[in-house]
């Protein structure tokens, strides 16, 4: 092999080096060694709920199977054969999840100069296809009216009273309503302000408050304003 190159006009130990240096290369740029990368440099602008969501999606699906293969050798097959696996599962749009990570670490990767491109945009059409599904609601205006004079008719828990009472009229998530403190809200500038840290988004999420909120926030008030939660 050496008289080979050599007569190739390669010099052998460098070659034998740079061979060394580009499998190290390769090593060290595994998959899951960038997708960690990217997940911690992601981290500040996620919830805790989701960040926990997107890590276990990595080290459960993909980490397994091709977390120590180089990113730049992985191809669109090797990823439909692990988004294959989870559809056997009966998981589907956990599979169109799990395809939309990977196109996200594939382009830190293109952009870090650790792969020159995303085999997972060679896969549109290749997943089973997840049917939307509408969340529970109320759409009829009769049944809506309906559902107002039964929250006004409750007499449960005077807190539980004022938390349905005030739901309609803010339009947040019960989770945010649930952990609405009295230190976000400023009943004189009518707003309440949901700090970055409980948004998904983690940016400020402000919340314009009418008369009618105003005054369910002043009920409740006496009785839960010296504590922190509403």
């Amino acid at each position: 092999k050496a008289r080979k190159l050599l007569q190739k006009g390669v010099d052998p130990s460098q070659h034998k080096k740079e061979t060394r240096s580009m499998l190290q290369e390769l090593t060290a740029n595994n998959f899951e060694a960038i997708a960690r990368e990217w997940f911690t440099k992601n981290t500040h602008v996620w919830t805790q709920k989701h960040a926990t969501t997107v890590i276990q999606r990595l080290q459960y699906n993909l980490f397994p199977t091709i977390g120590k293969r180089p990113i730049k050798l992985i191809t669109a097959p090797d990823l439909l054969q692990v988004l294959r696996k989870i559809e056997s599962r009966g998981a589907f749009e956990t599979a169109h999840r799990v395809k939309q990570i990977c196109g996200q670490i594939f382009r830190y990767a293109i952009a870090t100069g650790r792969a020159e491109r995303d085999p997972s945009a060679d896969l549109k059409g290749a997943l089973t296809p997840v049917k939307p599904k509408s969340m529970a609601a109320i759409t009829d205006p009769k049944k809506i009216g309906g559902l107002l004079r039964a929250i006004d008719g409750y007499d449960g828990h005077i807190a539980t009273q004022c938390a349905l009472r005030v739901a309609p009229l803010v339009f947040v998530r019960p989770g945010e309503l649930r952990h609405a403190e009295w230190a976000e809200i400023d009943l004189n500038a009518t707003e309440w302000k949901i700090p970055p840290e409980k948004m998904k988004m983690r940016q400020t999420h402000i919340v314009p408050l009418s008369r009618q909120a105003v005054d369910i926030f002043k009920t409740i008030q006496p009785i839960t304003g010296q504590e922190k939660y509403v």
